[in-house]
């Protein structure tokens, strides 16, 4: 059975429905999944009813943003299984509109940096679904050759940022996650050219429980991954799940997997069989 516990919508930084996210996961094969857009919750309790009559199981969740802190450029830590009350979405909005505010000021400040690269820059407009991904499509449209790799460099640049009236810590996400009924997750640990031992370790002081297993060959914009081919790309998504399932296995964490999905570019799901891990746990997360 394929599985995945990390996908995205047009709720947050995702390109499609959850209509269409379900229906492409049913067309995938995908027996358990969960939407887990970034900070937010709104694709419920609308995806429970859709993934229902698809055949789907739905592990209701949500992915956290955390701030940059000791060394570690926000990591993101997924909760699977929470509740969806009032108090969830109230605490999630407020992070969400801090970071809308903060978006607006950086996405003036990369305009003008890309101005001053590119004469006849013609500035992106918007901070939905994302900053990322409107300045790499606008880019296109003008025939300006940028990278997903030289896009991350800019978005990890201090200089380009606003200020973040409000943001929470990796402590705080794992905390909130368990009080809202769930279980904290530490997701794509190698991503954002973080050190992943690093992470790891960060994420076990927090009281973190769950590291995933991921398509890394979607993540180009890393240091270690823009530059490989393709093949090398599958190689090295592999030494970093087996580097994963190893650690994970010495520290007594559960282990899950996910594609990351923003749109249908990336093929959702992934087989427990081919890393040999026990995802049984994830049952009991299921809506009801």
């Amino acid at each position: 059975m394929l599985i995945d516990t990390h996908v995205h919508t047009s709720y947050s930084d995702g390109r499609d429905t959850p209509e269409k996210v379900i229906a492409d996961a049913a067309m995938a094969g995908i027996g358990l999944l969960s939407i887990t857009d970034h900070d937010c919750v709104d694709a419920y309790p609308e995806a429970i009813g859709l993934a229902r009559s698809a055949g789907i199981r739905l592990i209701p969740g949500v992915e956290l943003t955390t701030k940059n802190e000791r060394g570690c450029n926000c990591i993101h830590i997924v909760g699977l299984g929470i509740r969806m009350d009032a108090g969830v979405r109230q605490a999630l909005k407020r992070v969400v509109d801090a970071r809308d505010e903060s978006d607006k000021g950086f996405l003036k400040n990369l305009n003008e940096y890309l101005e001053k690269k590119y004469p006849g820059w013609e500035p992106a407009e918007g901070i939905k679904p994302s900053v990322f991904q409107n300045t790499l499509a606008n880019a296109r449209r003008q025939g300006i050759a940028i990278t997903e790799k030289e896009m991350m460099d800019l978005i990890l640049d201090p200089s380009l940022w606003a200020p973040i009236e409000y943001e929470i810590t990796v402590d705080e996400a794992v905390d909130r996650i368990k009080e809202w009924g769930g279980v904290p997750v530490l997701a794509h640990p190698f991503d954002f050219s973080n050190d992943a031992s690093v992470v790891l370790q960060r994420f076990l002081a927090a009281g973190g429980e769950v590291v995933e297993l991921c398509k890394y060959r979607y993540k180009v914009r890393s240091d270690v991954l823009s530059r490989l081919g393709p093949g090398e790309l599958l190689k090295k998504e592999r030494e970093m799940n087996e580097w994963t399932v190893a650690a994970a296995r010495k520290h007594g964490l559960k282990l899950t997997m996910a594609s990351d999905r923003h749109d249908g570019h990336r093929a959702m799901g992934m087989d427990p069989a081919e890393y040999g891990i026990d995802v049984s746990w994830l049952e009991e997360l299921c809506a009801r």
